[in-house]
């Protein structure tokens, strides 16, 4: 079904099914897939996400799609004169702003200038909030040479679209992390094999916050054997320091008290 005959109900049904479907590692790509529909629906050009909060950060990257003959955002490209004047832009305190092809032509905006160097002939920037937070921006820009009518339901129905997107990415990256921290248990449940009964005891204490020597005290050793026990599970764990020591023990449970009480 085309997206131009769904009602917007019907799109925000689509992009659900769409995007909670997706393998989590692949979601980017499903999303990009998804975008397009909401670009045939409003009628929109390109558009561009610029987030800003920790979940959809990804390493600073902004993500955009575009129609066929249109030319992709290039962020290069655009970082050149007063390119951080568009940056407060996006910032903006108002529900959207938008550039008509004059205002385009005309600007001393580096940036918006560039748009209209590209073909863009009306651009579009909505900012993001949710639960009364800004996460980020959202532009979009035709190209086409008609005049763009956006009223203020279709600016509404564009952010509960971005609203959709956010949930299902922050769901994406919660699932992404909590597989990674399954692979690293499973990881730390091999490595836990390769201590001595010994030199478990010892990592039980280190992490209660022990020095060596009221280590070596409490299991009856010297201080040197301690060290040496300390530095032989750095190498056995593929750890780089004492924190990473700490922090593996106490992941796996051997600084609680009940815990190192049951290994004497």
């Amino acid at each position: 079904m085309s997206a131009l005959s769904l009602s917007f109900e019907q799109l925000l049904m689509k992009q659900s099914t769409s995007l909670i479907n997706s393998d989590p590692k692949n979601f980017q790509t499903t999303w990009s897939e998804a975008s397009f529909d909401v670009l045939d629906w409003f009628g929109i050009d390109r558009l561009t996400l610029y987030p800003n909060s920790m979940v959809l950060l990804e390493d600073g990257k902004t993500c955009s799609v575009s129609k066929a003959n249109i030319p992709p955002v290039d962020k290069k490209s655009l970082v050149g004169g007063n390119y951080l004047d568009y940056l407060k832009l996006l910032k903006t305190n108002e529900t959207y702003l938008t550039f008509t092809s004059d205002e385009l032509v005309s600007t001393k905006n580096y940036v918006l200038k560039r748009i209209y160097k590209e073909g863009g002939r009306w651009h579009c920037i909505i900012p993001l909030q949710l639960f009364n937070q800004r996460w980020g921006a959202l532009s979009f820009t035709n190209f086409h040479d008609n005049d763009t009518t956006f009223y203020l339901e279709d600016i509404q129905r564009l952010k509960l679209v971005c609203e959709l997107w956010l949930c299902y990415w922050q769901h994406s990256t919660l699932a992404r992390t909590l597989k990674q921290n399954e692979n690293r248990l499973a990881d730390d449940s091999e490595k836990l094999l390769l201590l001595t009964k010994k030199q478990t005891k010892v990592l039980a204490l280190i992490a209660q916050g022990f020095s060596a020597k009221e280590c070596a005290e409490q299991l009856h050793l010297s201080s040197r054997t301690i060290e040496s026990h300390k530095y032989r599970m750095l190498g056995l764990l593929d750890l780089n320091s004492h924190n990473d020591l700490i922090q593996f023990a106490l992941r796996n449970g051997l600084g609680l008290t009940e815990n190192l009480h049951t290994t004497r």
